[in-house]
């Protein structure tokens, strides 16, 4: 081989192995490796203190039980204070989701048009507390990735009666559970932003015990920090009932 040539075949060799492999995964398999990652635990129950914060700095706290089992059933129930005390959530799956109100001894079915809106002075919508794939949701749109994370811009599918323009979701590569969340409004406008830490070993799973939403539009953030977790607990499909809401 001639000196020119070995110079050239080197210099290319170099150029490869500096180059940026690029991911085996698309966008939509990173989505779909985290909606097993999120919902590997059969099922989970959970209690919860709510911090909320207004833009000017007034806090109220609130604590809340969390029950969830398998993707397509979640139930939510506020404790106290005594103002929102048996205010609760239901998702059913199927896009079934109800609320129940007390104080008018009422379970009413959450339309579409509503999934949008706040749950009980919150920065939850419904459609965040939906349960269900999320990969069914959304069409990851691009894809980048650096030493520890997928970040994947997704837009909401057709018919989803979502508000969200895009969002975008980082996703650790070590379990392929995410810890931030960026939803963008229908103009392109960052509306809300959704973090997760405090990560901890539960079993032979991994949970969060912080998590904090906040809107930067009102600058109003409700931040949820796990007292309890229970994982794998037997929780039967009767339990997720509207019969249920109402205790």
């Amino acid at each position: 081989m001639s000196k020119a040539l070995m110079t050239s075949t080197l210099f290319f060799s170099v150029i490869l192995l500096n180059a940026p492999l690029a991911s085996a995964l698309t966008g939509d398999e990173v989505l779909k490796k985290m909606d097993a990652a999120e919902y590997s635990a059969k099922d989970t129950e959970a209690t919860v203190k709510l911090i909320m914060t207004d833009k000017g700095g007034a806090r109220s706290e609130r604590k809340m039980q969390m029950f969830q089992k398998g993707m397509k059933q979640r139930l939510v129930r506020f404790l106290e204070p005594a103002d929102v005390k048996g205010i609760a959530f239901l998702d059913e799956g199927d896009d079934k989701m109800y609320l129940y109100l007390p104080a008018l001894h009422k379970v009413r079915r959450i339309a579409g048009h509503v999934k949008n809106e706040n749950f009980a002075g919150t920065d939850f919508a419904y459609q965040d507390l939906q349960a269900g794939e999320f990969s069914a949701r959304v069409d990851a749109k691009s894809m980048t990735e650096d030493d520890t994370h997928y970040v994947v811009e997704a837009v909401p599918r057709p018919g989803t009666d979502s508000k969200y323009g895009k969002l975008i979701l980082h996703i650790r590569k070590a379990d392929f559970l995410f810890d931030k969340i960026e939803f963008f409004d229908e103009s392109q406008t960052l509306w809300k932003l959704f973090t997760r830490d405090d990560f901890r070993a539960v079993g032979k799973y991994t949970q969060s015990y912080r998590i904090l939403m906040k809107d930067q539009k009102s600058e109003h953030s409700t931040e949820m920090t796990v007292i309890e977790l229970k994982v794998d607990t037997g929780l039967k499909d009767s339990f997720f009932s509207q019969r249920q809401l109402k205790k």
